[in-house]
This record gives C-alpha cells, sequence and structure tokens, in this order.
C-alpha cells in the first residue's frame, strides 16, 4: 500500500512539470509561456514556396536560429536600412567605438539617450528603448530573452543569439544577431526603426540618431 502512495505522488509531481507532454522549464514564467511557445513554433516555420536555390537556410541549433547566405548578395549593406537579407558587405560606419548617444523623433519633443555598440557593420541599440520612444507598446521576456513589440498594426520579435526578426509574423532575416547585455537586448538599428516606419539619420555635430517616417 505505501509503495502505491509513493509512486502516486512521483506521478503527480511529474505530472506538474509535464502538461500536454510540453516539459516546463522552471526559468520561464507562467505569464512567458504563450510568446515562448509561440516563438518556438516560429522556429520551425517555412515558407510553401521555398525552393532549393533559396539563398538562406535554418540552423535550428540550441543556440537560436541563424539565416547564413550561399550566395552573396547584390546590395551593400547599410546600417540604417533593412534590406531583409543577409550582406557580405557593409558600408563603413560613421564611429566605430561604442558610445553614449541621443535618439530623437523629428517634428516631436521625444528623445532619449542610450549606450550604442557597433559590431558585425551595426548599429547595436537597446530595442526597448528605441522602440518606447517611438510610441510602440513593449514587452521583454527576460527568461527566454524574447522582445515583443507592437506599433499600431506592426509586431516585431526579437530574440537573443538569432538573426530572426519576426517581421507581423513573416521569419524575415536582420542584418546581425541580436544580444543580451546589462539587461537589455540590443538589436540593429535598422530593423527597428525600418519595422515600426521610421529611417535613422546620424548628425554628427550633435551626436544625435534623428528618425523620421519612411513616406511611401
Amino acid at each position: 500500500m505505501k509503495m502505491k502512495e509513493i509512486s502516486l505522488v512521483v506521478v503527480l509531481i511529474l505530472a506538474g512539470f509535464i502538461t500536454n507532454g510540453v516539459v516546463v522549464h522552471a526559468d520561464d514564467h507562467e505569464h512567458e509561456d504563450k510568446k515562448h511557445e509561440k516563438y518556438k513554433e516560429y522556429k520551425d516555420y517555412k515558407d510553401d514556396d521555398d525552393d532549393d536555390d533559396e539563398k538562406y537556410y535554418y540552423d535550428d541549433e540550441e543556440e537560436g536560429e541563424t539565416y547564413y547566405f550561399q550566395d552573396a548578395v547584390s546590395e551593400k549593406g547599410t546600417w540604417n536600412i533593412w534590406t531583409r537579407t543577409v550582406a557580405a558587405d557593409k558600408e563603413v560606419l560613421p564611429f566605430t567605438s561604442s558610445q553614449k548617444v541621443t535618439l530623437k523623433v523629428e517634428g516631436t519633443n521625444k528623445e532619449q539617450s542610450f549606450f550604442v555598440i557597433p559590431k558585425d557593420g551595426e548599429f547595436f541599440v537597446p530595442g526597448k528603448a528605441v522602440a518606447q520612444v517611438l510610441g510602440a507598446k513593449v514587452t521583454f521576456y527576460k527568461a527566454s530573452k524574447i522582445l515583443d513589440i507592437q506599433y499600431q498594426e506592426n509586431e516585431l520579435i526579437f530574440r537573443a543569439g538569432t538573426n530572426v526578426v519576426y517581421d507581423n509574423n513573416m521569419k524575415t532575416p536582420s542584418p546581425a544577431q541580436a544580444f543580451y547585455v546589462n539587461e537589455e537586448l540590443y538589436v540593429p538599428i535598422s530593423t527597428i526603426t525600418n519595422g515600426l516606419g521610421y529611417i535613422a539619420e546620424w548628425q554628427e555635430s550633435n551626436q544625435t540618431f534623428v528618425c523620421q517616417p519612411i513616406t511611401n
């Protein structure tokens, strides 16, 4: 009888960690589960019209998703324009050392200062801070290091250790991998500004990125 009771306790404990066959990780809080599972679902996403000569393929390893280029893209990488490709060649950045700068929205009093990190031919900025300056709603899931940004009808999802952005549910290449440092998720400035309908220009005289709406 005792053995049966012990077996029942063990089963109940295991049931607490396994739900519908999915193991619940201790570092993923309950409020993060939905977005974490959503990203995991995206990881297996593949366009129906993908073909053999696709430039990019998906590497599903523990460190995260990665797009690689098999054929050199023709356009030159530009730090403030998100071409939705992985460029082999990138232009020279206006500055190459990490420094504190200001980001300002043209025609408004919205601005914020933060550290920018030049890396891999891109300017990396704290995604949450930039999104908030641009007026977006931001949710950061710390355990899974996923940043979910919503602005009007646009949604961007970033994850640390990947160069994949989910742009309105579409799996899209980012020019470089996002990374987590100082409790911030840093992303290329082009992906977050262009993705929310803006383009950033660098003003050397006052050390400021000025964002203005992209006009069609």
